[in-house]
């Protein structure tokens, strides 16, 4: 065996590893480059949803039914006040109304703080007509808490009243348009150290009435 046939061989040996080492290499570059291709194509092909890299597709637009607001609740008509003249007392109480066209018992009670019912049990009208003069306060009228009467006047034209069974101090000042202190500084000799309750038959003065 010669020296040159063994170095050959070797030679050639030596050329078989690099040669499968390239075949292996290749091999796995060509997988690499098939998986990133795949991924590739599903992302450029999504089963679901907008492209890779685009933004989604902006949603049909609502109807212009939707979008607008809703419409704002209608406003309830101004209260304009009463339009007739309204009388008052020394203490700026209401006590008559002279009604004008249009006037109603409920719009009336509702603009001095009343019920329809009350005031109408101070007026024997059944309806309201223009120019009928309506008492706001029953003065004339017996009514709970006030159930007395007028007998005259004292030397100051001041109403001198005869207190019922179940008068009180604040009933007498409604009925009369007059401020509860003012009739019971009026009425300093009947006052007690406790709440004053003016007994049946009892004359009971009536500051500042109402004019005539």
């Amino acid at each position: 065996m010669s020296h040159g046939s063994g170095a050959g061989r070797h030679l050639a040996a030596t050329a078989v590893v690099p040669s499968a080492l390239a075949a292996v290499l290749a091999a796995a570059l060509f997988a690499v480059l098939t998986i990133l291709l795949v991924a590739c194509d599903s992302g450029a092909n999504p089963s679901a949803g907008s492209p890779a890299g685009q933004p989604a597709a902006p949603a049909s637009p609502a109807s212009p039914a939707a979008l607008s607001p809703a419409p704002p609740p209608a406003p309830s008509p101004a209260d304009e006040g009463l339009q007739g003249r309204t009388e008052t007392n020394g203490f700026f109480q209401p006590m008559r109304y002279t009604a004008v066209d249009g006037d109603t018992w409920e719009g009336i009670a509702a603009h001095f703080r009343m019920t329809p019912e009350i005031l109408k049990s101070f007026n024997e009208s059944p309806s309201v007509t223009e120019g009928q003069v309506i008492d706001l306060r029953g003065v004339d009228v017996p009514q709970l808490g006030a159930g007395g009467s007028v007998t005259g006047q004292d030397g100051q034209g001041q109403f001198l009243y005869r207190a019922s069974a179940g008068d009180t101090p604040a009933g007498i000042a409604s009925r009369y348009g007059v401020p509860l202190y003012a009739l019971r500084i009026a009425n300093l000799n009947l006052l007690t150290g406790r709440e004053w309750i003016p007994p049946a038959g009892t004359t009971v003065v009536i500051p500042n009435p109402p004019a005539s």
